[in-house]
């Protein structure tokens, strides 16, 4: 029977394209994670890396054996979930990865919550890059973590987890605030061709932003590729251009900034929990999230 702590090992440096880092993020030595692969091809009879390159990645063979790995690791947690469940009682560690900015408002209140609710949980909360959220949960680094999905930004589906919709927002364009106005009144994203705009086209809302500029006939001036939205913002206010910026990103203080509706398809974020598969019945999961759910409707109301 092939051994399990290998087949993971294997995940991991799939999903991380290298030994050393798969050994930097499962504490290991190099030479350990190299000698259990060898191991485990042994065992198989098959190449499972290619080595050959200054990336390693998964053989065609390799790559079936982690798509196993993916549901077998499913099947042990919920094994495991399902007998702490069994035992009644919210205990244990959760860690939680929270986005930088509009992410705090959501979640801290949720887990405040659940803390006082379960002194016998530990909650941590680690911040996270977007970019990272789904694989963080996927190999284990975290528990649950808020992640968003945009609308005609078509996102890979990662295997092993379940993602539990907790909100919508809709996008609108930040100007700064001497732009003429057209009251409430939605425009066309034509009508903002002319001016320059802020936008990181590596992150999913600067390429929904390509998108839909191009869906509008032209290509955007980019004059600033920073993600941060609160550095957007504050950009923004002081005339550098423009920029799409979802509705529940929370505006900085002392940087005013005008925020217009946008005519034709309809631009949203919906922002998700994402959690294991295997770990949806264990109580601590079970617990956050209704208590994320709430939190999410406390926020809607008040926006």
């Amino acid at each position: 029977m092939l051994d399990v702590r290998r087949l993971v090992l294997l995940r991991e440096v799939g999903a991380r394209g290298s030994i050393a880092a798969a050994a930097e993020a499962l504490n290991y030595t190099r030479s350990a994670v190299s000698q259990q692969l060898s191991a485990l091809e042994a065992e198989t009879g098959v190449a499972l890396l290619d080595r050959g390159s200054n990336r390693v990645v998964l053989t065609p063979a390799g790559r079936l054996l982690v798509g196993h790995t993916d549901h077998i690791v499913t099947r042990l947690e919920t094994a495991e979930s399902e007998l702490l469940a069994s035992i009644g009682r919210v205990t244990g560690d959760l860690r939680v990865g929270v986005p930088v900015h509009e992410g705090p408002a959501l979640l801290v209140p949720a887990v405040t919550r659940l803390r006082a609710a379960h002194p016998g949980l530990r909650i941590t909360l680690h911040a996270v890059a977007s970019a990272e959220a789904r694989q963080s949960v996927r190999l284990g680094n975290l528990d649950a973590v808020l992640s968003a999905r945009y609308s005609q930004v078509p996102a890979p589906e990662v295997p092993g987890l379940h993602e539990e919709e907790v909100l919508e927002d809709r996008i609108r364009l930040a100007v700064a605030p001497d732009q003429p106005s057209a009251g409430d009144t939605a425009r066309p994203l034509s009508d903002f061709a002319r001016l320059p705009w802020l936008l990181d086209p590596s992150s999913d809302l600067g390429r929904l932003a390509l998108h839909a500029c191009t869906a509008a006939g032209f290509t955007p001036d980019v004059v600033s590729d920073i993600g941060d939205m609160q550095a957007v913002l504050g950009l923004v206010s002081r005339g550098w251009g423009v920029a799409l910026v979802p509705d529940l990103v929370p505006d900085r203080t002392g940087h005013p900034v005008r925020r217009v509706a946008l005519s034709g398809p309809p631009l949203t974020r919906r922002t998700t929990l994402t959690v294991r598969k295997g770990a949806l019945s264990s109580p601590a999961v079970a617990a956050l999230l209704p208590a994320v759910r709430a939190a999410a409707d406390e926020v809607t109301r008040d926006a």
